[in-house]
């Protein structure tokens, strides 16, 4: 693998696979973090060449179907601003010089089937090919695989190399290790908790996922949400003696309710729905290592928020190392606390989670990371 610190990119074109994939409306970006996580990479390239072609997708459209919704001139306005130099959106893969930003990736046929003819066409017109979009890497397309594999030269990017080697190092710390695992759903996240669980002193888990393991043990959870075919698989789990369960729930008739309980988990009335649950420092209070992804609770709603606060107020200690990731996870945070207060937030949602579950992701196989 090479790094882009020793690739002399002097007067060389270098594509950038970048992840701009960011909620826009009316033409006006909405949340910039993706892009400004962007940045630093795109900055380090520019020192040294001002030929420089950003290649992203945005949302999903049809392929080989311009649609004017998706199309990256937003992002490129927002880029202009930033940069303060003038970048050409183009619909053709083409070599020439200046910034170019490449319009979404996903109008070009063959980016989502991975065709070697797109790979190859990516993969030729640029003399460097950098991969920087950490979050897509879970995904076998031509821009973030087949480029890769078939450019001469390649390098991760800045933020590519940050997110591995923090996921790398958290997952091989020799000090002890917590995992919180919160969401709605065990089936989405069963390979992450059963991986995690081999690289773990502690598991914690909430929302859904904490009501189905609660009823694998035999507790009443009332009008809860669980996942009847997931109770063995939790059992099993339990058996390790690593899981941490909650003592105490919020319970309410409804998420539209205006009045919430706290009760103990052995007295869940059966008409109620578990919808938060009290978050207890206590057991995992000696750890200082964290992987953090899902909230505890439906924080949306501030009546369902409480588990989820008191996570963040516990893990935003200095004395902690905490890695955290995922959407819902990044906006709780962004709600309640701030990324400064995390040892690192991960831009990643399905490639933060297929790595935590031990898969081996394409674009890190491809750059030869592993």
């Amino acid at each position: 693998m090479t790094d882009l610190h020793s690739i002399d990119l002097k007067n060389k074109y270098v594509g950038l696979r970048v992840d701009l994939n960011v909620p826009l409306e009316s033409g006006e970006v909405l949340s910039p973090d993706r892009l400004s996580a962007a940045l630093p990479t795109i900055l380090y390239i520019l020192e040294h060449t001002e030929n420089l072609c950003l290649i992203s997708h945005l949302g999903r459209p049809k392929e080989d179907d311009f649609d004017p919704n998706l199309s990256l001139k937003p992002i490129k306005e927002w880029f202009e601003k930033r940069l303060n130099k003038k970048i050409s959106l183009e619909n053709e893969i083409k070599k020439s010089e200046g910034i170019k930003m490449l319009e979404n990736i996903r109008f070009f046929k063959g980016e989502n089937e991975n065709s070697e003819n797109l790979g190859q066409k990516l993969a030729d017109i640029f003399d460097v090919y950098i991969m920087d979009a950490f979050a897509t890497a879970h995904r076998k397309s031509a821009s973030t695989y087949g480029a890769i594999i078939k450019s001469k030269i390649k390098s991760p990017g800045l933020l590519f190399s940050n997110e591995v080697r923090n996921l790398k190092e958290i997952l091989n710390e020799p000090n002890q290790l917590v995992s919180i695992i919160g969401g709605s759903k065990v089936s989405t996240k069963l390979e992450v908790v059963e991986n995690l669980l081999q690289k773990s002193e502690k598991i914690i888990v909430g929302g859904g996922i904490a009501n189905t393991f609660l009823k694998a043990i035999g507790y009443e959870i009332g009008e809860s949400i669980y996942e009847e075919n997931m109770l063995k698989k939790c059992l099993q789990m339990v058996e390790s003696g690593k899981v941490l369960l909650p003592e105490r729930v919020y319970v309410a008739s409804s998420p539209s309710a205006t009045e919430v309980n706290l009760v103990d988990v052995e007295k869940v009335p059966k008409e109620m729905m578990i919808l938060d649950l009290e978050f207890k420092s206590e057991p995992v209070s000696k750890y200082f290592n964290f992987i953090w992804n899902g909230p505890l609770g439906i924080f949306e709603i501030d009546l369902f928020s409480n588990g989820t606060k008191q996570l963040i107020d516990f893990l935003s200690q200095p004395d902690r190392k905490v890695l955290a990731g995922g959407g819902e996870t990044i906006f709780a945070i962004n709600k309640f606390s701030e990324k400064k207060n995390f040892h690192y937030v991960s831009t990643a949602g399905g490639a933060f989670l297929e790595y935590l579950s031990g898969k081996s992701l394409p674009s890190v196989e491809a750059l030869e990371l592993e």
